[in-house]
C-alpha cells in the first residue's frame, strides 16, 4: 500500500477523492437532517434523493463517454468547481432562510448532473497514475477514500450541528455554515486535482469514433462479457436495497431511536467506520480465491443486517448494527468494483464505469415505494422490507440469472 503513495500523482487522485467524498458525505448528512424537519416526512427525503440519483441514469453513459474522448483530469477539476458554486448558493440560500424543499430538489438535480458526468473520469484515471500490476490495490484503496469521507463527513456535519444549534436542530445558522464548509472542500478538490500531471488523455482511437459506435462497443462488451454483466447486476440491487437505508437514517433517528444530530452524524459515522475496515479488508485480501463467491455472500449478509436493523429501537445496538452494515457494504462494494474494473481494458473504462453510475441512480425506484411505505406503516418495518428485498434480489441473481457461474470462474 505504501508503494502505491509513492506516486505524487496517485496521491493527489486519493486526496481528491476523499476531499469531494468528505464533502458529498457531509451534505448527505445535513441535507437529510434539514429536509426531515422540514414537513417530518419519510417521502421527503426520497423525493430529494430522487432529484439527486436520477441524471445519474440518463448522463452518467455520456458522462463515460467523455471520460474517454477528453482528459480526465479536466473533467474533475471543473466538476469540482462547479459542485463548490452550487454549494454555496445553497449554504447562502439556508443562511438567508430563503430555502425551501424545492430548492434542494433543483439543487440536487444540478449536484447529481455533475457527479454522473464525472465519476467515469474520476475512476478511470486511475489506471493511468499507477503501474498496471498495482491497479487492483489501487482501485481498492480509493473505495476506501469514500469510506472514510463516510466516518469524517456525517459525524463533522452531526456535530456541527448539534453544536451552533442546540435545541434547534434545523436552525438556519447552523446548517447554512456547514453547505459552506461543504463548499470549501470541493475547491480544495479542485485545486488539488488540478496539480496532477497525467492528465489521463483518451485513447488515439476514441476520438475518431461517433457517439454512436462508442456506445454500441460498450453495449457490445456488456453482452458478451458476461462477468461484467454480472457485476453490474449485483451493484443496482445493492444500490437499490442496500443503500437506501442511508436515505432514511434521520427519520429512523428521531422517530425510532429518539436521536438528536449528534447521533445521527455518530450512526452515519459508524457506518463509515465499518465501510473503512471492510474496503481495507479487499486491499489486503486482493489475492483471496473464489472472489466472486464472497462477493455473494457480503451482498447477501449484508441485507440480513438491514433487515434486522429495522427491528431494533435500542441506540446501542442500532451502533453495532451500523457497524456490521458498514463493513459489509464496503467490503461487498469495494471487491464488485475492483473486479468490475480488472476485467475491462484501459479504452473502455470510462463507459463501463458510467454503467455503474448508473446503477447508482436506481436508487429512487426502491427509495420512493419504500419512503411511502414508511409514512404509511413506519420507517422500521420499510428498513426491513428494504433489507429482505436484498436478499431475495441477490438469490434471484444467483439462481434466476446464474450470476454466480460468470463471476466465480
Amino acid at each position: 500500500m505504501r508503494k502505491l503513495f509513492l506516486s505524487i500523482n496517485y496521491a493527489r487522485v486519493w486526496i481528491g477523492t476523499l476531499a469531494t467524498a468528505m464533502a458529498m458525505n457531509m451534505q448527505y448528512a445535513a441535507r437529510g437532517w434539514y429536509v426531515y424537519d422540514i414537513n417530518q416526512l419519510n417521502s421527503d427525503l426520497a423525493w430529494v434523493l430522487m432529484a439527486f440519483t436520477l441524471p445519474q441514469i440518463f448522463l452518467s453513459l455520456p458522462g463515460g463517454v467523455l471520460a474517454d474522448r477528453i482528459a480526465k483530469r479536466t473533467i474533475i477539476v471543473v466538476a469540482h468547481a462547479l459542485n463548490a458554486v452550487a454549494t454555496t448558493i445553497v449554504g447562502l440560500l439556508i443562511l438567508g432562510n430563503r430555502i425551501e424543499l424545492s430548492h434542494f430538489i433543483l439543487f440536487g438535480i444540478v449536484n447529481g448532473s455533475i457527479l454522473a458526468l464525472s465519476f467515469p473520469a474520476r475512476q478511470a484515471i486511475v489506471p493511468h497514475v499507477v503501474r498496471q500490476d498495482v491497479v487492483f490495490s489501487a482501485l481498492a484503496l480509493s473505495a476506501t477514500a469514500v469510506n472514510i469521507s463516510r466516518v469524517g463527513g456525517p459525524a463533522l456535519a452531526g456535530l456541527l450541528i448539534h453544536w451552533l444549534a442546540p435545541g434547534d436542530h434545523s436552525n438556519e445558522l447552523a446548517v447554512g455554515i456547514v453547505f459552506l464548509v461543504i463548499a470549501s472542500l470541493y475547491l480544495l478538490a479542485s485545486l488539488i486535482s488540478l496539480t496532477i500531471t497525467v492528465p489521463g488523455k483518451a485513447t488515439d482511437t476514441s476520438h475518431e469514433t461517433s457517439l454512436k459506435r462508442d456506445l454500441y462497443e460498450v453495449a457490445e462488451f456488456l453482452v458478451h462479457k458476461r462477468i461484467v454483466f454480472s457485476l453490474v447486476l449485483l451493484s443496482v440491487f445493492a444500490y437499490m436495497f442496500g443503500h437506501t437505508l442511508n436515505a432514511f437514517i434521520p427519520a429512523f433517528t428521531e422517530s425510532v431511536l429518539h436521536g438528536s444530530a449528534r447521533e445521527y452524524g455518530f450512526l452515519l459515522a459508524t457506518l463509515g467506520i465499518g465501510s473503512i475496515v471492510g474496503s481495507f479488508t479487499v486491499v489486503w485480501a486482493s489475492d483471496l480465491r473464489r472472489q466472486g463467491l464472497w462477493l455473494i455472500g457480503l451482498q447477501i449478509t449484508w441485507g440480513a443486517l438491514i433487515f434486522s436493523f429495522g427491528f431494533t429501537s435500542w441506540m446501542w445496538l442500532a451502533f453495532v448494527l451500523s457497524g456490521l452494515i458498514g463493513w459489509f457494504a464496503g467490503a461487498a462494494m469495494a471487491l464488485n468494483r475492483s473486479l468490475l474494473q480488472s476485467h475491462v481494458r484501459t479504452s473502455l473504462l470510462g463507459r463501463v464505469m458510467s454503467i455503474d453510475m448508473m446503477a447508482h441512480g436506481m436508487m429512487p425506484f426502491s427509495a420512493l415505494p419504500l419512503g411511502i411505505l414508511a409514512d404509511a406503516v413506519g420507517i422500521d418495518f420499510s428498513l426491513s422490507v428494504a433489507g429482505g428485498l436484498l436478499v431475495l434480489t441477490i438469490a434471484f441473481a444467483v439462481f434466476g440469472v446464474g450470476a454466480h457461474r460468470s463471476i466465480t470462474k
